[in-house]
């Protein structure tokens, strides 16, 4: 999951994925055991009882295969049958688990829009779903099992009849037909062994049907020899004709512009203009449909991932960390060592300072997982500190003052100054106080390109594109 490219996470949901690298992979190991363990000595009978059958007379042995063409057809139809619905259950499983695991994140928006009942419906409609799913896998067992039984009775009626017309004729005696009689009984046995094996490598088939989804997901070809390893010398950041889409909708169309290395450049827009997308086509969560994105004058796609990733800082809308000490948070993603003095000297410059200084534990506070033990002003600090401490060349800020109050913004504004010496810069905002700090502005409306210039030239039209809340494109 690692590897896969962000853009299939676009139509497939992290954490509905959750059930299908643990309950689909371990229901589907399970069943190989089973099968595994039992298939060969069920073999080896067969082949043995038949060639004791043989040796009794050819027809007898014959007579034994009469009824197997009805059970393999019914074993193909079978094996379909049982491919939709565990396939079925095994969605509505994934489904029920994304829709727990979202829920459960934001219980606090569920209490204070006191929409308990509503979302109590929603979960009663996800679990209708997965027992309307197991019910198909029922009404499947009660048709194969009366299916199963019929032709149980017809391959015994066939054995009877043989083995009748045989003795009558001489052809074997009492002895031979009791014997070819219980043979026959536990060959049909095997045979209907057989046909559950098969049955359930449909079964396992139907789940391992998302995992086999997962594992041919596009990957990140970040090892490939043929990509750039290292990133190129020069940080001039180029949109050449770039156009974008997610699916039908169209997040920037033929957009050109040019970002010079060691300058700063803010991209402003009413929300759905494309802002974030152009921030997402420079780390290559997604890729131009049409047009190229450079830097240093190289196509990022010709860039291996890990590389461009690692030479770029990006502070992300949402603020996101994971749950850990404060120390561990600020050090995330880096490949050298930090000092404590170190993230304190960065802290005290993005407002962060004041926050951990109020910790008994400080550095060592344990914080929660996705920070819901702190304000999202807080967070907020946390990642621009985070992400100040990987000191790349390239910074890239979506809404850096996000959730921020009129100090902390002054705080992070400075900050944000001291950072983008000698780097080059992008910072999508809505926030006009930013906009001073800024070499060059990008106006960006409808995923086109509406002006370019600097804060003074572009001082009039920059106004209408300032809302309260920030937004993601």
């Amino acid at each position: 999951m690692l590897g896969i490219r962000m853009d299939h996470y676009g139509d497939s949901d992290p954490s509905g994925l959750t059930s299908t690298i643990t309950n689909d992979l371990d229901t589907a190991i399970e069943r190989m055991v089973v099968v595994a363990v039992r298939i060969i000595p069920d073999i080896y009978y067969i082949f043995t009882a038949l060639k004791t059958i043989g040796d009794y007379n050819f027809v007898l042995m014959i007579s034994v295969f009469l009824i197997l063409p009805i059970k393999i057809l019914n074993t193909i139809f079978l094996g379909r049958w049982n491919y939709r619905t565990q396939a079925g259950v095994y969605r509505k499983i994934g489904s029920l688990t994304g829709y727990l695991s979202e829920r459960i994140k934001h219980l606090s928006l569920i209490k204070t829009n006191a929409n308990e009942a509503r979302e109590l419906a929603s979960g009663e409609k996800v679990i209708d779903e997965l027992y309307r799913a197991n019910m198909d896998v029922v009404k499947y067992g009660v048709v194969s099992g009366a299916v199963s039984t019929v032709i149980g009775v017809l391959q015994n009626v066939v054995t009877v009849v043989f083995g009748v017309i045989c003795l009558q004729r001489g052809i074997i005696d009492i002895k031979q037909w009791i014997a070819f009689f219980m043979y026959a009984g536990t060959l049909s046995g095997k045979f209907d062994s057989m046909i559950n094996y098969w049955i359930n490598f449909k079964t396992i088939q139907g789940g391992l049907a998302r995992i086999a989804r997962l594992v041919e997901a596009p990957q990140e070809q970040s090892d490939n020899p043929a990509l750039l390893q290292e990133m190129p010398e020069s940080r001039d950041i180029v949109f050449d004709h770039v156009s974008f889409s997610y699916g039908d909708k169209t997040a920037l169309k033929d957009v050109s512009f040019t970002v010079k290395e060691n300058s700063f450049t803010a991209i402003v827009g009413l929300c759905g203009s494309g802002k974030t997308t152009a921030i997402h086509l420079i780390e290559r969560f997604y890729d131009a449909d049409e047009g190229e994105v450079r830097i240093g004058g190289v196509d990022v796609e010709k860039i291996s991932s890990r590389a461009l990733r690692k030479g770029i800082s990006l502070v992300h809308q949402g603020a996101g960390i994971f749950g850990g000490s404060l120390r561990q948070v600020f050090t995330y993603g880096l490949d050298r060592d930090v000092t404590d003095e170190e993230i304190l000297a960065v802290a005290e410059r993005t407002g962060a300072l004041d926050y951990i200084r109020d910790l008994p534990q400080g550095l060592d506070t344990v914080v929660a997982a996705e920070g819901t033990s702190m304000s999202g002003g807080q967070r907020q600090r946390l990642v621009l500190t985070r992400e100040m401490l990987r000191n790349t060349q390239i910074l890239l800020l979506d809404e850096p003052t996000a959730a921020l109050d009129a100090v902390a913004c002054q705080k992070v504004k400075t900050a944000i100054q001291e950072a983008a010496k000698d780097k080059t810069v992008i910072m999508v905002t809505h926030d006009l106080y930013l906009l001073d700090i800024a070499d060059q502005v990008i106006v960006l409306e409808n995923g086109c390109l509406q002006k370019q210039g600097t804060p003074e030239e572009l001082s009039g039209i920059i106004e209408r594109y300032a809302e309260v809340c920030p937004c993601e494109d």
